[in-house]
């Protein structure tokens, strides 16, 4: 979801109405240095984001140049390979029943696979520069995207593309037990 809107005389802008959610602000101008920033909005309540701008030195008129070819894709270290069992993973992972965990599976290029294990509701959340796909292995739940739910049982998918909001929400009293790849950003390390 993308917004855009100009400050007032007193360098204010208002979005009512976003949903709960982590964004990506970005603050521009002609004579300022571009400026980003990350805002988690809670429901319901109002929250100030403090920006000061700096001045943006003074644009040189330079002779156009032959076109640059363009940039090689920024991809991450590759990982090692990996196979296990999920299911060993998962009640490894529950015991002391946590709210929520993530094992991280494996890390390559711009992949990351973990295993997620849900004891509870996950907020609204948003990836700006990911894609995001859910693997349903056990548990029953509902996932929001956007406005549009939908139920998942063991067997389930769910595909998020990149910049909408969603949330998932675990139904009964076992945990939602997932399989999370997330595609876009590159891995920070290999694995």
């Amino acid at each position: 979801m993308e917004r855009m809107d100009d400050t007032n005389s007193a360098g204010q802008v208002n979005f009512p109405g976003l949903p709960a959610g982590t964004y990506r602000l970005r603050f521009s101008g002609d004579n300022v240095v571009t400026f980003e920033r990350e805002a988690t909005l809670q429901g319901g309540r109002v929250t100030a984001v403090q920006v000061t701008l700096n001045a943006a030195e003074a644009k040189k008129v330079e002779p156009k140049a032959e076109p640059a070819a363009p940039p090689a894709p920024v991809v991450g270290p590759v990982g090692s390979p990996q196979w296990g069992s999920l299911t060993d993973l998962a009640k490894r992972g529950l015991q002391g029943k946590p709210v929520r965990r993530e094992i991280l599976l494996s890390c390559s290029g711009n992949s990351r696979s973990v295993l997620l294990l849900l004891n509870e509701d996950q907020p609204d959340r948003v990836y700006q520069d990911a894609e995001t796909t859910y693997y349903v292995l056990d548990g029953q739940g509902v996932v929001k995207i956007g406005d549009r739910p939908g139920d998942v049982s063991a067997g389930s998918f769910v595909s998020v593309p990149r910049g909408m909001n969603f949330s998932v929400t675990r139904r009964g009293n076992k945990p939602l037990v997932l399989l999370w790849v997330l595609s876009g950003p590159r891995c920070e390390e290999a694995r």
